[in-house]
């Protein structure tokens, strides 16, 4: 299951993934890319707010530029991101972090990826048991 909605933020149209719902032992599958590939028109951007690193993962499989990343963010970027964040009614920091977002652990188990989770702790800073989401944004 998928809610996608459209907006422009920062010149850029984009897509926002609203929610998307699988079952952890399906997930790194490719299901998100077949998804969201019925989902774009012709959007430039695609924008999402997450705890979870393998959601990150995808959208960073999916897209030609993913932020935040390790190489810093252009400045449209953040604004794009600043964007998004004013329509999710919410503040995040410069890395596109917010604080205790969805109020604790959004799963029942803290979910890893082998590529990301070290990402989300030690340069984003995250806290997963304390609700912190990031707001990812990925470049088409």
């Amino acid at each position: 299951m998928a809610s996608y909605n459209r907006r422009s933020f920062a010149g850029f149209p984009s897509l926002i993934v609203e929610g998307i719902c699988l079952d952890s032992s399906i997930q790194g599958k490719g299901i998100f890319r077949e998804i969201t590939n019925q989902a774009i028109n012709g959007e430039r951007a695609i924008c999402l707010r997450t705890q979870n690193p393998r959601m990150y993962k995808a959208l960073l499989n999916y897209c030609q530029s993913t932020f935040p990343g390790l190489s810093g963010m252009p400045r449209q970027i953040r604004t794009l991101q600043e964007e998004f964040a004013v329509y999710l009614n919410c503040n995040s920091d410069s890395n596109g972090v917010v604080k205790g977002y969805y109020g604790g652990l959004f799963y029942g188990r803290e979910p890893e990826h082998c590529s990301v989770s070290r990402f989300f702790k030690q340069d984003l800073k995250m806290a997963l048991d304390k609700g912190d989401a990031v707001l990812a944004i990925g470049i088409l």
